[in-house]
């Protein structure tokens, strides 16, 4: 790995105060555009910004307490045409509105430092504008949690275990968070990191879902050398009972 940055948990949560609305109103049934602005999402990032020629807007998907949305990155100069009046991307989940005006990719309108806080940030508000509009079974992403829990996550887990001599790994760890059925892989670096491999950025995180069932996920985040457009895979190596149903 070259150039290795390894950050604490903290890194990975939004570090800028955002004045969003308090009251999320219930939107109509159908794809309707979105009352909730998405470019609060980045202006929660403070290595973050969107180029100012362009804007994000959202599109709300509602039936029966469920919701989903989708972002789009569109001219600055330019309003949100209303669903009826846009073709549906037929290959995506409720055929959702996708206007002419709009980048294919949202994050080709974010720009930053290029420092590696940076490209975390950038790979946790990809998810997070990719969750937009969630609601009830629509939420997936909201679920996961990045591990460790806590930057001292090894000294909360022997003060549990009542012996602060015990020698700790990374493989406790995992094992004192859930009782794995499974687990294919132990972590090298269990923390957030960022390096570069083949001269592109890279951002690797785990994290723990437990809708249905627990899983334990590696979220591997590949970006193009020039911008914040990312190719995400996310891989599971660990499952366990005890998931929960919503």
């Amino acid at each position: 790995m070259n150039n290795l940055t390894i950050f604490t948990a903290s890194a990975t949560r939004p570090n800028l105060l955002v004045n969003a609305a308090d009251d999320r109103i219930e939107p109509p049934a159908g794809w309707s555009i979105s009352a909730e602005n998405p470019e609060d999402i980045i202006h929660g990032f403070s290595q973050l910004k969107i180029k100012k020629e362009y804007k994000l807007r959202g599109y709300q998907y509602f039936s029966g307490g469920n919701g989903n949305g989708i972002v789009w990155a569109i001219p600055a100069s330019e309003e949100l045409p209303h669903p009826e009046f846009c073709d549906r991307s037929d290959e995506m989940f409720l055929g959702p509105p996708k206007p002419e005006i709009a980048l294919d990719d949202f994050m080709g309108a974010i720009e930053g430092d290029r420092s590696p806080l940076s490209y975390l940030q950038a790979a946790i508000a990809w998810h997070e504008l990719h969750e937009f509009g969630a609601m009830w079974h629509g939420c997936s992403w909201g679920q996961d949690r990045i591990l460790p829990f806590t930057d001292d996550y090894k000294e909360e887990m022997l003060s549990e275990i009542d012996d602060p001599d015990a020698d700790s790994s990374i493989e406790d760890y995992l094992n004192f968070i859930h009782p794995w059925d499974e687990l294919n892989e132990i972590p090298d670096i269990l923390n957030p990191h960022f390096f570069y491999q083949k001269g592109k950025p890279t951002v690797v995180f785990y994290t723990i879902n437990d809708i249905g069932y627990y899983k334990l996920s590696r979220y591997i985040h590949t970006f193009e050398k020039e911008s914040y457009i990312q190719m995400v895979e996310r891989q599971e190596i660990g499952a366990g009972d005890g998931g929960i149903i919503f």
